[in-house]
């Protein structure tokens, strides 16, 4: 269930600041110093954080009915948002002093903990040779012509990386996919009858499976598609966004 976008809440507040600095500067009635204004930013983290934090606990229909879930890295990244916002908010109204160096020397190095962590989960197993690197850069993979699909490791450092599984063949098993995009962009086509086991993870980025999206500070989310005893053959995809993006989705 969606409550509010963190688009519309940072839409809502540049056009409310746009609309009052206009009048003010037309002499319309309002008179408001833009340090007034500026003052009142820790209003956004706070909202999104109080979003993310119902959006943390929900649930979702699917073949198996309804599942209920909860998103331990949305319910973080709330946590964290409601405390800047609650901390300066505070500070700049004169309500209570911070002293927020000690915030954010314990939240840096976290961050950087939560990197690591994602960066050595998930590796790929299997003896294919499927795979590929690009640095500032871009690759295709797949495409038109029919082609074996490998286990395979891809990566994407300040560059991207398109994938095209509609003609791909995928072998009997189970097949792994390991997406890493570290200030990136990873996109991926699937068809709609195939068989996948997305495990999604996102640091300061944003990962996407079909209509699921997670991001933020940290986020993660587990999803079971097409997937029944029937299914002799399965994608497994392991993407992991740092301050970067990826994307799998039905062509």
């Amino acid at each position: 269930m969606r409550f509010i976008s963190g688009r519309l809440i940072i839409g809502l507040a540049v056009l409310i600041v746009g609309v009052i600095l206009l009048l003010n500067n037309l002499g319309v009635g309002i008179e408001i110093e833009v340090r007034e204004i500026i003052r009142l930013w820790p209003v956004i983290p706070l909202i999104l954080g109080l979003n993310w934090l119902f959006l943390s606990f929900g649930s979702t229909e699917g073949s198996a009915g309804k599942k209920v879930f909860f998103s331990w890295g949305q319910f973080f990244t709330a946590l964290v948002a409601i405390a800047i916002g609650v901390i300066f908010l505070g500070r700049n109204l004169g309500l209570f002093e911070v002293d927020t160096s000690l915030f954010f020397n314990l939240l840096w190095p976290a961050i950087l903990i939560l990197i690591g962590i994602s960066l050595l989960r998930g590796k790929t197993h299997g003896s294919g040779k499927g795979g590929r690197f690009t640095f500032m850069g871009g690759a295709e993979v797949g495409g038109k012509e029919p082609w074996n699909l490998e286990d395979g490791s891809y990566f994407a450092f300040m560059g991207g990386i398109e994938m095209d599984l509609m003609n791909a063949d995928v072998p009997e098993g189970e097949t792994v996919l390991d997406l890493t995009a570290i200030m990136g962009g990873i996109e991926v086509k699937i068809p709609k009858e195939l068989a996948v086991i997305y495990e999604g993870s996102a640091v300061l980025g944003g990962v996407t499976f079909k209509d699921q999206e997670d991001g933020g500070i940290i986020a993660g989310r587990k999803i079971e598609h097409n997937i029944d005893e029937a299914s002799s053959r399965r994608v497994r995809i392991q993407a992991r966004a740092i301050m970067g993006g990826i994307e799998i989705k039905e062509a």
